[in-house]
C-alpha cells in the first residue's frame, strides 16, 4: 500500500465540513488496514496525512518566508495515532509584525475548526535557548523537531543548539531524564502490571523507549534505535525484542484510542473486550482479553528490562565516574558501585548459580541496587536456553529456601527474581500465572503481580511502619519462629487460579509436592498447605459472619486449631488484602480482623488449641535437635540428653527452636543438671538476644527476676518459664536492651549475667529501678480473664495490660498476698501491649475457686488504677 492511498484531495475553496470528512475518510482507512499493515506503516502513515493537510492550509496563509512550521514531539517523529496531539512549533527569526501574529492565529483556529487535537507554542528563534533551559520538557521535544515549511535552517539551527553542551550537557541531560523517568514510575507506583495498565507512563511503557531515543539523540546524536545497534549498545536478538514490544504496544494503544473515540492511555477495563476484538483476539471476551493483556505485560517486562540495561550502560558511558571499589564475592560474582557482576561470561553455564545470585543481592542488601547490564544481559542469554525448571536442580532448591529463609530474601532480591524472568525459570506454577487476569470488582493486579505484592507486604511487616493498622500483623509477623512457612504458602496461596476448581485446594498439593520436592519439615509441609487451602478464612468470616458470636468464633477456632496458626493465618490475610487493591485496607476493615484474631485467640486458649499438634511439634524439635547434637554414635551422651529430655516440661520443647534445644541441652550437660545457669546468646543479628536460666526453684523466684531486669532497663519480648519434675525453673526469654535493640555488646552481657548471679543466686538486693516517665501517659487498667486449664488441679489466668515492667511487679504481688504457686508463665509482647498467661494453684496444690478468682481480678484491676491512673 503506497502513501499516496490516503493522501488528501485538497483545494483552495474547501469548507470545514470537507476537511472534517477528509479526515475522517482517511482514518476510516487506516482503521480498516489496521489487521493487516504493519503498525509503524500505519502511525507514519498517518503522520504524511496530517503533513499534506497542513502544508495545504499553511500555504493558503499571508505569512513572512521568516516563519517555519515544525512537528516536533510524537508528531516530530512520526508516530501518530488516531488521538495523539499534533505537535507543531511555529519560529520566527525577527519580531513578528501584527499582521503575522493575527495570520499565525487564524492557522491555528482552522487547525481547531476541522477537529486537530493540538499541541503548539510560537517561539522567536532566539528564546528557544533560554526557553530549554528553563524546562528540560521544551528541550526534549525540540530534540525530535522536524521541519514542514519555511525555512528549514530554524530546526537545524534548534537541533545545532541543543546538541551543543551549553543549555544540557550530555551528563545533566542524562540526569534529568532518569530523574524524570524515576518520578513516573513512582506515580504509576512502581508497576506496568495493575489490570488497567498505562500505555505511556507505566513502567515499560511507550515512555521508557522514548526515554531511551532521547538519551541517544542528546549524546550519541542518534536518529533512531537502529543507530544504537550500530555503536553496539544492543545485540541483534536484544533490537530485535525491542522492535517486537514497541509494534505490540503501538498496536495496543491505537487500537484502544480507536475503542475509547479519545486520547486515551490507560487500558480501561471497561475498553479491553472492545480492543481485544480490534487486535483480533477473537469475540470470547474473557478469553480475548486474557491473551492479548498477557502479551502485553509480557511486551512490557521486555521493555522495562531492555530499557534498565541500556540505561545503565548509558550512565557507564556518559557519566565520568572514578574507578569504584571492587568487593569480590566468589569466583562468580563481586560488587562494584552498588551493582553486582558476574565475574565471567560462562558463569550460568552451572544453572545454580543463577539461584546463587540472588542468595547473594539478599545477603548485601544494602550494598546492592540492582543486577550490572553485562550480567543482566548474561540472564537474558541463559533465560531462553533453559530447558527444564531451575528447581530439579538440588543446589537451586536448596538456595531457593535459603532465599526464603534470609531476613533480607523477599526484598530487592525477590524483586528482581520476578522482574527478570527468574521465578517463572524456577516454578512450573509461576509461568502459568504470569499476566493472569482476575475477572473481578477487587483484585487490581494480574495474578503474578498481585503475588509479588504480597510477599513484598509480608516483608515490610519487619519494619515499623506508621500505619497504626499495621502495628498488631507487625508484631505478630516479628515474632513468627519460622517465617519461611508463611512466606512460602502466600507463595502458592493462588498459583492455582485459572486451572479450573477451587484454587485453595489444588493450591495446597501444589503446595505440599513443592514441600517434600524442597526437604521441608513435615510440619512445616503441612501448615504451609493448610494456609494455602485456608488463605480466604478470615477474610471471609469478617464478611460474612457474625465475628461477635461465640458460636461462630469456637467453629474457627476448631478449624484453624493452634495459635502458630492463627497468627500466620492473620499476617497472610492482612497482607493478602493489602496485595488485592490499594483502596481495600481500611481502617474499619482492620478493626474486624483485629477483633476476629483477638476473639479467635481467646478462643484458642479456652481450651480449643489442637493437643495433637502440639505434641507433634515437640516429637519434630526434639528429633532435629538431637540431629543438631551430631552424637548419633555416642551412646552415652545420647542417654544423657534422654535423661536430662525426661525431667524438662514439654512447653520447653514446644516453644523453643530446635537450635536453641540443642544449645541449651548441651549447657545443661556440659554444666550439671544440679548446677544454676545463665546463658545469653552472642548473637545479636536476630533481632532479640535470648536469655536462658536454669535455677533450682525458690519463692519469689519470678518476680525477683523481672524486676531484675527491669532494673538494668532490659524489657522482655516474649517469655516462657516452666519447672522441672525435681524442682527446678526453666526460663527462657526473648529481650532487649534500653535502646530497643539486641545485647550487641560482650561486656554488657557480662554486665547482666553478673548482676542476674547475685541476685538470683547470692540473694542480694533488687537494684532501684529507674522511673518511666512515659507510662502516666498511658491508659493502665488490665485486662483478666480465667481460662480452661487442661489440668484439674490448676487454674490457667491470662493478663493482658500495656508494656510496663512494673505491671510484673503487681501481678506477682498479687500472687503472693493470695499465696499462689506459679507452676508456669508464658509471656508475649504484640506491640505496645503485653500477654501474659501463668498456671498456678492455691497454697494446697489446688485450683482457685470462684471467689478468690474475683478478689485477685480486683487486686490487679485496683492496684494498678491506683499507682497508675488512667490518663
Amino acid at each position: 500500500m503506497s502513501d499516496s492511498d490516503i493522501s488528501p484531495q485538497l483545494h483552495s475553496a474547501m469548507s470545514i465540513p470537507e476537511y472534517k470528512q477528509i479526515i475522517q475518510d482517511a482514518d476510516n482507512y487506516l482503521n480498516d488496514n489496521f489487521t493487516h499493515v504493519a503498525i509503524d506503516e500505519l502511525v507514519k502513515m498517518r503522520s504524511q496525512f496530517f503533513d499534506s493537510l497542513l502544508l495545504h492550509l499553511w500555504q493558503h496563509t499571508d505569512l513572512d518566508n521568516s516563519i517555519s512550521l515544525n512537528a516536533i514531539g510524537g508528531y516530530g517523529r512520526q508516530t501518530l495515532h488516531p488521538h495523539s496531539d499534533i505537535d507543531l512549533c511555529l519560529i520566527f527569526d525577527k519580531p513578528l509584525s501584527n499582521h503575522d501574529a493575527a495570520q499565525i492565529g487564524h492557522f491555528f483556529t482552522q487547525l481547531w475548526d476541522i477537529g486537530l487535537e493540538l499541541g503548539h507554542s510560537v517561539r522567536g528563534l532566539d528564546e528557544i535557548s533560554a526557553a530549554c533551559a528553563e524546562d528540560i520538557t521544551i528541550a526534549t521535544s525540540l530534540l525530535e523537531i522536524r521541519h514542514l515549511a519555511g525555512p528549514s535552517a530554524h530546526a537545524e539551527q534548534v537541533l545545532d543548539t541543543l546538541y551543543e553542551d551549553k543549555i544540557w550537557s550530555g551528563e545533566g541531560f542524562f540526569r534529568a531524564k532518569v530523574d524524570e523517568q524515576t518520578q513516573r514510575h513512582m506515580k504509576a507506583r512502581g508497576s506496568a502490571f495493575s489490570l488497567e495498565p498505562n500505555l505511556k507512563n507505566s513502567p515499560g511503557g511507550m515512555r521508557d523507549i522514548q526515554t531511551l531515543i532521547w538519551v541517544a539523540r542528546k549524546y550519541f546524536a542518534a536518529a533512531d534505535m537502529a543507530a544504537l545497534r550500530r555503536f553496539g549498545f544492543f545485540t541483534a536478538d536484544e533490537y530485535a525484542e525491542l522492535l517486537e514490544s514497541q509494534h505490540f504496544i503501538w498496536r495496543t494503544r491505537w487500537a484502544l484510542h480507536t475503542a475509547a473515540q479519545r486520547a486515551e492511555n490507560r487500558l480501561l477495563i471497561a475498553l479491553q473486550s472492545d480492543v481485544a476484538r480490534l487486535m483480533g483476539f477473537g469475540d470470547n471476551s474473557n478469553l480475548a482479553i486474557e491473551k492479548m493483556m498477557r502479551q502485553l505485560y509480557r511486551a512490557m517486562r521486555r521493555i522495562s528490562e531492555l530499557n534498565q540495561m541500556l540505561l545503565q550502560y548509558f550512565d557507564h558511558e556518559i557519566l565520568s565516574q572514578p574507578e569504584k571499589p571492587c568487593q569480590i564475592l566468589n569466583e562468580h560474582f563481586e560488587i562494584k558501585g552498588r551493582l553486582i557482576y558476574a565475574r565471567h561470561d560462562d558463569v550460568f553455564v552451572d544453572r545454580n548459580q543463577l539461584i546463587a545470585l540472588f542468595c547473594h543481592i539478599a545477603e548485601h542488601a544494602s550494598e546492592i541496587d540492582a543486577i550490572a547490564p553485562q550480567t543482566l544481559r548474561l540472564i537474558r542469554q541463559v533465560r531462553r536456553r533453559l530447558l527444564g525448571d531451575l528447581q530439579d536442580f538440588q543446589q537451586c532448591r536448596k538456595g531457593f529456601v535459603a532465599l526464603f529463609k534470609h531476613p533480607e530474601g523477599m526484598g530487592l532480591a525477590l524483586s528482581l527474581m520476578h522482574k527478570h524472568g527468574i521465578l517463572a525459570s524456577y516454578l512450573p506454577q509461576w509461568r502459568e500465572i504470569v499476566g493472569q487476569m482476575q475477572f473481578d470488582l477487587y483484585h487490581a493486579y494480574p495474578v503474578d503481580e498481585h503475588t509479588h505484592k504480597l510477599l513484598k507486604n509480608l516483608y515490610a511487616l519487619n519494619s515499623k511502619s506508621d500505619d497504626e493498622t499495621l502495628t498488631l500483623p507487625s508484631a505478630i509477623f516479628s515474632a513468627l519462629e519460622n517465617k519461611e512457612t508463611l512466606l512460602f504458602a502466600a507463595l502458592f496461596h493462588d498459583l492455582a487460579k485459572g486451572r479450573g476448581g477451587d484454587h485453595s485446594e489444588l493450591g495446597a498439593v501444589d503446595a505440599l509436592q513443592f514441600a517434600k520436592f524442597h526437604d521441608l519439615k513435615p510440619s512445616q509441609a503441612k501448615v504451609i498447605a493448610w494456609l494455602v487451602e485456608n488463605h480466604l478464612l478470615l477474610s471471609l468470616s469478617s464478611q460474612r459472619l457474625d465475628i461477635y458470636d461465640p458460636s461462630e468464633v469456637k467453629n474457627l477456632a476448631k478449624t484453624i486449631g493452634t495459635k502458630a496458626r492463627l497468627d500466620a493465618l492473620y499476617c497472610l490475610t492482612v497482607a493478602d488484602i493489602k496485595a488485592t487493591n490499594d483502596d481495600l485496607w481500611t481502617n474499619w476493615k482492620a478493626t474486624l480482623l483485629r477483633d476476629l484474631y483477638m476473639s479467635i485467640r481467646h478462643a484458642l486458649r479456652n481450651g480449643l488449641e489442637n493437643v495433637l499438634e502440639q505434641r507433634a511439634i515437640v516429637r519434630e524439635h526434639k528429633n532435629e535437635a538431637l540431629e543438631l547434637l551430631g552424637n548419633s554414635n555416642d551412646t552415652t551422651a545420647q542417654d544423657a540428653i534422654k535423661q536430662l529430655w525426661k525431667r524438662l516440661p514439654l512447653s520447653f520443647f514446644s516453644s523453643a527452636k530446635p537450635q536453641e534445644i540443642a544449645h541449651y541441652s548441651q549447657a545443661l550437660i556440659e554444666h550439671g543438671t544440679q548446677d544454676e545457669l545463665i546463658l545469653i546468646d552472642e548473637s545479636y543479628t536476630k533481632g532479640s538476644s535470648d536469655l536462658f536460666v536454669y535455677m533450682k526453684d525458690k519463692p519469689g523466684l519470678f518476680v525477683t527476676l523481672f524486676n531484675t531486669l527491669a532494673s538494668l532497663q532490659i524489657s522482655v519480648q516474649q517469655a516462657n518459664i516452666s519447672k522441672t519434675k525435681d524442682g527446678y525453673v526453666v526460663e527462657s526469654l526473648k529481650i532487649l536492651d534500653y535502646d530497643h535493640q539486641p545485647i550487641s555488646t560482650a561486656s554488657r552481657r557480662g554486665r547482666i549475667k553478673q548482676k542476674l548471679r547475685q541476685v538470683l543466686f547470692e540473694n542480694k538486693c533488687i537494684p532501684k529501678q529507674r522511673k518511666n516517665n512515659q507510662i502516666g501517659s498511658f491508659i493502665c487498667e488490665p485486662k483478666v480473664e480465667f481460662l480452661h486449664s487442661r489440668k484439674k488441679d490448676r487454674t490457667l489466668i491470662s493478663v493482658t495490660a500495656l508494656d510496663n515492667p512494673k505491671f510484673m511487679s503487681h501481678f506477682c504481688q498479687g500472687f503472693r498476698q493470695f499465696d499462689l504457686n506459679i507452676h508456669s508463665a508464658r509471656i508475649t509482647t504484640v506491640g505496645e501491649q503485653v500477654d501474659n498467661v501463668f498456671l498456678v494453684s492455691d497454697r494446697d496444690g489446688q485450683p482457685l475457686d470462684d471467689k478468690s478468682k474475683q478478689a485477685l481480678k480486683s487486686f490487679f484491676v485496683d492496684t494498678i488504677k491506683e499507682q497508675h491512673p488512667i490518663a
